[in-house]
């Protein structure tokens, strides 16, 4: 008789999720999705309303290989956009380039300050040299590197803002997963030397599908995993595990009651533990001090063709309630109707305070104003054609200091259970990029199916990975 084929029960229809379900479908896997939204795509989803479409934030995939191109035109049935990036960061009245360029950065301000960062990176290297430690904090780290002058202009504002609290409390993690320049000096020499192969925060070429926003790369995974024979369920959210014999052996999850054979969760963390039992007091204390920060996105509908040629606008300030905005048109000029716009601020936060229960229409004025506030624009109330909002609970993962080893205690329990993966942003509480997800998704679709794909098929942005 034939071996019957595994069966494969995936937490989270995010881009992990769904990456991973479609390489279990291809290698002959029964699969079943279990979504909690309405729609597939976590972060990395779509909304459409009256012939506007916009996703959750700006998003970029990053492809190296004409391969991983094919792969995904033939995935979606409609070739990718390639984009070069603009994106900028709007400080003391003036817009810097992001990814900081030495020149524009430093060489643009005041002779004054520009010595006064000169030399507090000359202090910093010295200090580094005499009496070596190690960073613990990410002020630590930055200030080590860039001194504290650049510190307290590029970097502390923002991250403060984004993250709600002080940069002294933030581990070290996040600086050196996220600022790919080494130092002060490296900014300069990459600035003037660029070379093959730079990191990713220097990526100037992204990738966007030309319909349907984000979202449409999971809403095409969808299809394709129904098209097997298996089963996407949106409006399904977990709420309890049962664990027994090292095993999960029961989810129940909306209207469904599972037995599962293999389970691979992109549930947040925290979450996870909270709705499974037994689990250890440890474990649950562990997993309980895992918080994430919230985002509420605010969404602008104009009639007006663009309002910049920026992918995406960073606002340090404290004056703005907005941490970045983005214009969808500049991703897809088909994501709004001939002649028009719409405008995402990202405004972070956390689940119940105050600005989490602003109605839409104050957070509006205050997204207006904040626009108004950057001069390069005249909007006027009569162009604004509606507003909406969708708020986000576990957007991004706080690496306050002390987390790594509460996330072990965490992943250890997770590890030791013989039929659960874990992948994706939330489910391992690490701030990774769109292809390190498909990656995630392809990699525990190969451990619990153990076929690997060995004609690239399922091979989608999973070269060249940067995991810190």
């Amino acid at each position: 008789m034939p071996a019957m084929s595994k069966q494969v029960t995936i937490l989270g229809g995010g881009l992990a999720g769904m990456s991973c379900a479609v390489a279990c479908a291809r290698a002959g896997a029964q699969v079943m999705v279990l979504e909690r939204e309405d729609q597939v795509g976590g972060l990395a989803r779509s909304f459409t309303r009256e012939g506007y479409t916009y996703d959750l934030g700006p998003h970029r995939l990053l492809i190296h290989t004409p391969e991983s191109v094919s792969a995904f035109n033939n995935l979606l049935g409609q070739s990718l956009l390639q984009k070069e990036r603009k994106s900028r960061i709007f400080l003391k009245g003036r817009f810097f380039h992001y990814p900081l360029r030495v020149g524009n950065a430093i060489f643009s301000m005041p002779p004054t300050t520009t010595a006064r960062i000169l030399s507090d990176y000359a202090v910093a290297k010295a200090r580094a040299l005499v009496r070596p430690h190690k960073d613990e904090s990410f002020e630590d780290w930055v200030v080590s590197r860039f001194g504290r002058t650049l510190f307290n202009i590029f970097f502390k504002q923002y991250t403060e803002k984004a993250w709600g609290i002080p940069s002294s409390t933030i581990s070290a993690d996040w600086a050196s997963q996220r600022i790919s320049l080494l130092s002060l000096w490296d900014t300069l020499v990459k600035s003037l030397w660029k070379r093959k192969n730079q990191p990713r925060t220097y990526a100037s070429e992204f990738y966007y599908p030309l319909n349907g926003g984000i979202g449409a790369i999971t809403r095409a995974m969808a299809r394709e995993v129904e098209a097997s024979g298996g089963q996407v369920l949106c409006n399904q959210p977990v709420s309890s595990i049962e664990i027994s014999d090292g095993r999960l052996q029961k989810i129940q999850a909306g209207n469904q009651s599972i037995e599962p054979q293999e389970v691979v969760s992109t549930v947040p963390l925290n979450d996870l533990i909270g709705m499974s039992s037994p689990v250890p007091g440890q474990v649950s204390q562990a997993a309980e001090s895992l918080r994430f920060r919230a985002i509420v996105f605010v969404y602008l509908f104009v009639k007006r063709s663009r309002i910049s040629d920026d992918h995406w606008i960073y606002l340090p300030e404290e004056r703005f309630i907005s941490n970045r905005f983005s214009e969808s048109v500049n991703f897809s000029t088909k994501n709004a109707p001939m002649g028009k716009t719409v405008l995402c601020a990202e405004i972070t936060c956390d689940v119940g305070d105050a600005i989490w229960n602003t109605s839409d229409d104050v957070l509006a004025e205050r997204v207006v104003k904040d626009l108004l506030g950057l001069g390069f624009t005249e909007l006027d109330h009569s162009e604004i054609q509606a507003v909406t909002t969708h708020r986000v609970r576990e957007a991004y993962p706080i690496y306050d200091i002390g987390y790594q080893q509460r996330l072990k205690t965490v992943l250890d329990f997770g590890e030791a259970l013989t039929n659960f993966n874990a992948i994706g942003r939330s489910a391992l509480f690490r701030y990774n990029n769109m292809d390190h997800s498909v990656a995630m998704g392809e990699e525990a679709a190969a451990a619990v199916t153990g076929k690997h794909d060995q004609t690239g098929t399922t091979k989608i942005a999973t070269d060249q990975l940067y995991f810190g």
